[in-house]
């Protein structure tokens, strides 16, 4: 039988609109930043590299901003991607609500 846990989990992201999912990502990028997974982290901001449009201009600077994480990882420097990430993650959770009808956000 399913996990409930993984049911609401699954829920949740499938309902949830494209910033919200960055916002989520980014989440689970700080997150392994301070359980200190490397690989988790790795893998997590190649998710934000291919999920990048690079029909925007800032997709370009993104790129290389979480290709320069990546590398962080790579050397343990996971206090140092946090101070990159977490106010990136702060603006699109604020584009994220912005956007949501009455300023309200999905919650997940």
């Amino acid at each position: 039988m399913p996990n409930p846990q993984q049911i609401y989990q699954r829920q949740a992201v499938m309902n949830a609109s494209p910033l919200r999912l960055v916002v989520k990502l980014y989440d689970l990028v700080l997150q392994a930043t301070y359980q200190k997974d490397a690989e988790r982290v790795k893998d997590v901001l190649a998710t934000l590299i291919e999920s990048l449009n690079f029909d925007y201009e800032p997709a370009g600077e993104l790129f290389q901003l979480y290709q320069y994480c990546q590398d962080l990882a790579r050397k343990e420097e996971y206090e140092e991607i946090r101070e990159i990430l977490e106010p990136l993650r702060d603006a699109w959770e604020a584009a994220d609500k912005k956007e949501q009808p009455n300023g309200d956000s999905v919650s997940g």
